[in-house]
C-alpha cells in the first residue's frame, strides 16, 4: 500500500473579462471581501476574471454583472480590507506549509529521504519491535500449529493432559498467548475462562499469533507500510495505544458476536492494522493540513477485502476484529489532538 502527500487539483473557471486593468484588480478585491478565492490573469488587451472552486460561480457572476454597472459604488471600495484579508491568507497558508514541513521532515526520518537505513528504521522501533515479536512466535509455534514434544509416552492421561505436563515449549507458548486456555475453553466453551482468571493479557496477546507464514506476511506488510508514517509523525508511544486500543476492541468484537457468525478465538494482528488504516484514512478529513493521506484505490481495496471476508469467498476470517479495528481508528483519528 502506498501513500501521497495530499495535493489539491485546481480546476479554475472563468467568469468574464474587464478591459480596464483597474476594474480587474478592484473587482478582485471585493471577490476577496466575499471569501471567494480567485484570480485576475491580466493580459495585454484583455483582464480575465478566473473563480477556483466550482460552488463560487454562480455568485461570483451575478458579483461581477453588479459590479459593471456601478463600479463606483461605495460597497465596492475595499481595497484596504482586501488587503488585510490577504495579509491574513499570506500568515495562514505560511503557518501550515511550516507544519506540513515540520511533518514531512519528521516522515523523513528528520534527514533524508525513506532511502537510508536510518529512515527505514531507526525512528519506528514499535513498529520494528512488533514486526520481530510476531514473527518470532509465528516461527516458534509453528503459525498456530505448534509441535508436540517427540518424548511423549504412549500413555497419557487425562489429568497429565489438563495439567499439561507433557506439552512442548511451542504449545506452552501458543496456549499462554491464545485468547483463552484450548484446553480450558474445550471444556468451558466460555471464551472468557482465562481471563476471568486475571490472564487480562490474553485480550492483547493473540495479536502476536499468526495462523499461516501468507497471514504473517499481509499484516506485517501493512503493519509496516501503515504504521511505520504514524510513529513517525506522532511518536511511538501514540503508535503503540493506537495499535493497542485497536486490536483490544477489535477482540471484544470478535468474542461478543454470536459463535454461528464468527468464532471466539481470533488470532492475528488484522484488527490493529485495520485501526491504523482506519487512523490515516479519516484524519485527513479532520484536519485538512494532514500531510499524509491514502490514494482512493488503496482505500477501495482495504475495504473491498474487508466486506469479501464476510463472505462465503473467504473464510475463516476474524471479520469482528477487523470492523472493530478499523472503527476504532476512525474514532480516534476524529478525537486526537490536531497537533500535526
Amino acid at each position: 500500500m502506498s501513500f501521497s502527500f495530499r495535493t489539491r487539483k485546481i480546476d479554475m473557471r472563468r467568469i468574464g473579462t474587464f478591459s480596464d486593468p483597474k476594474l480587474a484588480d478592484q473587482f478582485s478585491d471585493y471577490l476577496q471581501t466575499l471569501r471567494i478565492p480567485a484570480k485576475v490573469d491580466h493580459d495585454e488587451n484583455s483582464h480575465d476574471i478566473w473563480i477556483r472552486d466550482e460552488k463560487d460561480v454562480a455568485m461570483a457572476r451575478e458579483a461581477m454583472e453588479e459590479f459593471k454597472q456601478s463600479p463606483g459604488a461605495a460597497k465596492f471600495d475595499v481595497t484596504a480590507e482586501a488587503a488585510r484579508l490577504r495579509k491574513v491568507a499570506e500568515a495562514e497558508k505560511k503557518r501550515k506549509l511550516a507544519l506540513q514541513n515540520k511533518a514531512q521532515k519528521k516522515l523523513r526520518g528528520g534527514s533524508g529521504a525513506f532511502s537510508g537505513r536510518s529512515a527505514r528504521t531507526g525512528n519506528i522501533p514499535v513498529v520494528i519491535g512488533m514486526i520481530a515479536i510476531c514473527g518470532i512466535i509465528g516461527y516458534v509455534t509453528n503459525f498456530a500449529d505448534p509441535k508436540p514434544r517427540r518424548d511423549l509416552p504412549e500413555v497419557i492421561t487425562l489429568e497429565q493432559l489438563e495439567r499439561g505436563d507433557y506439552l512442548s515449549t511451542a504449545q506452552k507458548l501458543f496456549s499462554a498467548l491464545a485468547l483463552a486456555d484450548p484446553i480450558e475453553y474445550q471444556k468451558s466453551d466460555d471464551p472468557w475462562v482465562s481471563i476471568k482468571k486475571g490472564e487480562v493479557w490474553r485480550l492483547v496477546t493473540p495479536a502476536f499469533l499468526h495462523g499461516s507464514p501468507m497471514h504473517l506476511v499481509f499484516n506485517m506488510m501493512a503493519l509496516f507500510t501503515l504504521g511505520s508514517v504514524v510513529e513517525r509523525l506522532h511518536g511511538s508511544w501514540f503508535i503503540a495505544v493506537l495499535l493497542l486500543v485497536s486490536h483490544v476492541v477489535g477482540m471484544i468484537v470478535q468474542v461478543v458476536l454470536p459463535d454461528w457468525m464468527e468464532s471466539p478465538m481470533a488470532i492475528g494482528a488484522s484488527g490493529a492494522v485495520f485501526g491504523v488504516f482506519g487512523y490515516i484514512w479519516i484524519r485527513p478529513r479532520f484536519q485538512p493540513s494532514y500531510p499524509v493521506g491514502i490514494p482512493p484505490f488503496n482505500v477501495y481495496l482495504m475495504l473491498g477485502f474487508m466486506f469479501a471476508c464476510m463472505t462465503p469467498l473467504i473464510q475463516g476470517i476474524a471479520n469482528g476484529a477487523h470492523v472493530g479495528g478499523l472503527v476504532t481508528g476512525m474514532a480516534i483519528a476524529a478525537l486526537a489532538p490536531k497537533s500535526i
